[in-house]
């Protein structure tokens, strides 16, 4: 048996290893499945508050993956996702070198329908990169990526977390403006953006001269698509995901079955051979590059969180202020931390966990939820506008008196679906939960 971290993840094998921690496979003994597990050893504030940030996002869309939940134990926290098991846009590069034009328009599209979603909750993600768009094991059918890491990303209008005058990212995917001291704005995902499919059509990394010059057969709407995202003018690149997403509309990027040519996007996590069930993401086309607009099934029920799309919501869902989440990190390492050995992954009970949608007055109406469709439909490959976009969830949306919250929310005051006013505070038998104010 491997190690058990905070009394019931056991870490089987180890997937990949980055800068700021390590991601592993992990058996989830509570919820009796196999999950991906980010493990982070916290040796400063401005890593814990990190990672306070990343957990704290829940962006729901099929191609954008966010945690799940978290534990702690001593000076080290992990959170947990489904797993991905098709390895990442970097490594099929080096599996295959450049990938076809095609491929790449996909992946692009992809790519863009998460920035808008990203966007659409006003964070701005600043590392979007190839590493960073994982893929599902799709053999040789249309690819699904989903974007990940939301470590550095920020608010908007939120604190930042990076000395003054440093510049935060991955070299040759950082916007010209960033580099000169601007602002993170959704303009300087949009120039990664573009890099990535520079990186991917090329394959070799923007920085190298020989990227400059997209290889011959490059569809003149991709290369037009990729130069108008990498301008180093922000005001002339697109002015949003959904705008530059409209750039590849064009029938010349289609996707059809030829697409892939002799790549294949092969399983590089493969499922426990012990029979234990390992909670993967489910690919779920929704895009706009279709003739009809798919039947998008509704959110899925509390235990099913597989990725999955949910029906077309407000481009700006429920949020919760970062700034707000980053306070509360704060007074806990003001009062000295002590992590508790348990997780934030359970969900309200099944059936109780109605999808709101966002209104300036924070009032919502509940959305029955349903079980998800497990198979897609194959429409004829053609462009075409769709309106199925995803829906975004930043934050715990709180639906009743009672429902867990965590101790990034401890403190902080919300409403309930019913407008209820509660507060995120720790019970005497260790929980966290949100209570009336004066309970």
């Amino acid at each position: 048996m491997g190690e058990v971290f905070a009394g019931r993840y056991e870490l089987l094998d180890l997937i990949g290893e980055g800068g700021m921690g390590s991601v592993w496979r992990v058996w989830d003994r509570r919820e009796e499945r196999v999950v991906a597990a980010k493990v982070l050893r916290q040796s400063d504030a401005v890593s814990l508050l990190r990672f306070v940030r990343e957990q704290a996002v829940r962006v729901r869309h099929p191609h954008v993956l966010t945690p799940l939940g978290w534990a702690g134990e001593d000076d080290r926290v992990l959170f947990t996702m489904p797993v991905v098991d098709g390895g990442s846009a970097a490594s099929l590069v080096g599996d295959h070198g450049r990938l076809p034009p095609l491929l790449v328009a996909e992946l692009l599209r992809q790519l863009l329908s998460a920035l808008e979603s990203v966007h659409g909750a006003g964070l701005v993600h600043r590392d979007v990169k190839p590493a960073n768009l994982l893929l599902v094991a799709t053999g040789t059918g249309r690819p699904h990526a989903l974007l990940t890491d939301f470590g550095i990303a920020v608010d908007e209008d939120g604190p930042r977390f990076t000395r003054s005058g440093a510049v935060t990212g991955t070299p040759g995917y950082i916007a010209p403006e960033v580099e000169e001291g601007a602002d993170p704005a959704p303009a300087v995902d949009l120039y990664a953006a573009g890099q990535v499919a520079r990186a991917l059509l090329t394959g070799t990394r923007p920085s190298d001269p020989a990227a400059a010059v997209l290889p011959e057969g490059t569809p003149p709407a991709l290369a037009s698509a990729v130069a108008a995202l990498t301008d180093p003018d922000p005001t002339a690149r697109p002015a949003s995901a959904g705008a530059a997403g409209d750039l590849l509309a064009d029938p010349s990027l289609a996707w059809t079955d030829a697409a892939l040519g002799e790549v294949e996007v092969l399983t590089h996590v493969p499922a426990p051979g012990d029979g234990r069930r390992q909670l993967r993401v489910d690919p779920v086309d929704d895009l706009p590059t279709r003739v009809a607009a798919p039947t998008i099934p509704p959110p899925p029920e509390a235990d099913d969180l597989s990725v999955s799309a949910s029906r077309p919501g407000s481009p700006r869902g429920p949020r919760r202020p970062l700034v707000a989440v980053a306070a509360a990190a704060v007074l806990v390492l003001g009062g000295g931390l002590a992590w508790w050995a348990v997780g934030t992954d359970g969900d309200p009970d099944p059936g109780t966990t109605p999808t709101p949608t966002a209104s300036p007055s924070r009032s919502a109406t509940p959305t029955p939820s349903g079980t998800p469709s497990t198979s897609s439909p194959s429409p004829t490959p053609s462009p075409s506008p769709s309106t199925s976009r995803g829906s975004v969830q930043v934050g715990t949306v709180v639906v009743r008196v009672g429902q867990e919250c965590s101790f990034s929310d401890v403190g902080l005051r919300e409403e309930t679906i019913a407008g209820e006013p509660v507060v995120c505070r720790q019970r005497d038998d260790g929980r966290y939960a949100w209570d009336p104010p004066g309970g």
